[in-house]
């Protein structure tokens, strides 16, 4: 199942005629003040980008961002009253999720606003995004269950990265990203989307580490499933994901090391008092140990998150339960903190950076981050387009050679003066 596409603050119209007919309808539903028509056009440019499909939006009333997030100042409360004059002229249909107390809504329009669209010549050229940056910052911990982004100076190193995530956004925009149904028909085309670059607000004593934790890339198929990203097609070719080995903890060998890991066996491949720990449970243990501190706090969200993948979701993935009840099965006779020390033990070039804290969880996952945007940026050159998932490339299958030999081997580059650097 497709995620749900969160309201974009990006988008805007771009012609007089667009913004006359958008000021008309408007007026019709009774929204005269000029704030309340800047909230109902953002709110007709996703509507009518998404098509005939749902958008999630928040009703809370707090801030929206600054100008970077929310670069045409919407407020909360226009947003609010547009949604509900478009209900009540049945435009749209709304339903507000009672689990988060009534602030979030998805809504969907009618077969009235899609005739509405064709009949007023609404189209995708109509149609602009306005980004306010192609860098997010945001804070370490949510508020009120909601993402808190962060206002911030750009630096010399925010500015020079900005500018070549606008470039690999512009690539894909000028691609056709299209998602496949089981009939190989185009379920959805992605279109006037957003990429960017989002970073994780940390402190730290040293220079250039405004940006230096986290800086995974956003776009709108992160969310999709590994299954449903298979149905990819970019200009009409099949894709394919190509993953980087054993990514987070090669991440932290190129980076200290200047290499990647230098054996053969599989870097995963433990042993505690001779019994083989199974390899998902051994890869849990090295990501939780990369933000913990200790090895028993390590332990306890290895535990965490197997018990939510296969406990606390609605429909879990039988693989999700099946590694739940092999881990509580393995942990009646291995000491969780046995199988952490040896992790230590197999990695002793890089186990000096293990259990430092979330902060430097955050610090080691940036690496892997900024080894992935080095690829990206080779590929942007050579007008290659490439979707990014985490530590999976989607490319053409024309490309599958030529990423395959880049994902692995290209080396972690500090490009923000930072080396050797601490949090």
């Amino acid at each position: 199942m497709l995620q749900i596409p969160k309201l974009d603050l990006f988008l805007s119209v771009n012609t007089p005629h667009l913004e006359q007919i958008s000021h008309a309808l408007g007026k019709d539903i009774n929204l005269i003040d000029r704030h309340q028509k800047k909230g109902l056009r953002l709110l007709l440019c996703n509507m009518y980008i998404q098509g005939k499909n749902q958008v999630v939006v928040s009703r809370r009333i707090q801030s929206l961002g600054g100008k970077k997030y929310n670069p045409s100042s919407i407020e909360c409360g226009v947003i609010n009253s547009s949604l509900d004059r478009l209900k009540e002229a049945g435009y749209i249909t709304q339903v507000i999720d009672n689990h988060n107390r009534g602030t979030i809504t998805t809504i969907k329009p009618t077969d009235k606003l899609i005739q509405w669209f064709e009949d007023t010549g609404w189209s995708d050229n109509g149609i602009d995004k306005k980004v306010g940056s192609y860098i997010v910052l945001r804070e370490a911990r949510k508020q009120n269950g909601s993402t808190v982004y962060v206002d911030f100076e750009d630096t010399k190193y925010s500015k020079w990265l900005g500018e070549r995530v606008r470039q690999y956004d512009q690539l894909l925009n000028g691609c056709r990203i299209a998602l496949l149904n089981d009939d190989e028909v185009e379920d959805k085309v992605f279109k006037k989307f957003t990429v960017q670059r989002e970073f994780i607000k940390q402190k730290s004593t040293h220079d250039n580490m405004e940006f230096a934790f986290g800086g995974k890339i956003t776009s709108p198929w992160t969310s999709l499933s590994s299954k449903l990203r298979e149905n990819i097609t970019i200009n009409g070719e099949p894709t394919i994901g190509l993953d980087r080995d054993v990514s987070n903890l090669n991440a932290m060998y190129q980076v200290i090391t200047g290499a990647p890991y230098p054996h053969k066996d599989d870097p995963y491949l433990i042993t505690v008092d001779g019994v083989v720990v199974p390899r998902h449970i051994a890869k849990s243990f090295s990501f939780f140990m990369q933000g913990g501190k200790t090895p028993k706090g390590a332990a306890h969200s290895v535990l965490n998150f197997y018990k939510r993948k296969a406990l606390e979701v609605k429909n879990p993935k039988e693989e999700d339960v099946k590694n739940y009840e092999e881990y509580i099965e393995f942990k009646k006779n291995t000491k969780p903190t046995d199988t952490a020390q040896a992790i230590l033990d197999k990695h002793p070039k890089v186990a000096d950076h293990y259990n430092k804290d979330k902060a430097y969880g955050d610090f080691i996952s940036c690496w892997e981050s900024d080894i992935v945007f080095e690829i990206l940026m080779e590929l942007t050159k050579k007008e290659i387009p490439c979707l990014v998932t985490d530590d999976s490339f989607i490319v053409p299958l024309q490309y599958k050679d030529l990423v395959s030999d880049m994902k692995d081997i290209t080396p972690y580059v500090d490009r923000r003066g930072i080396e050797g650097a601490l949090p």
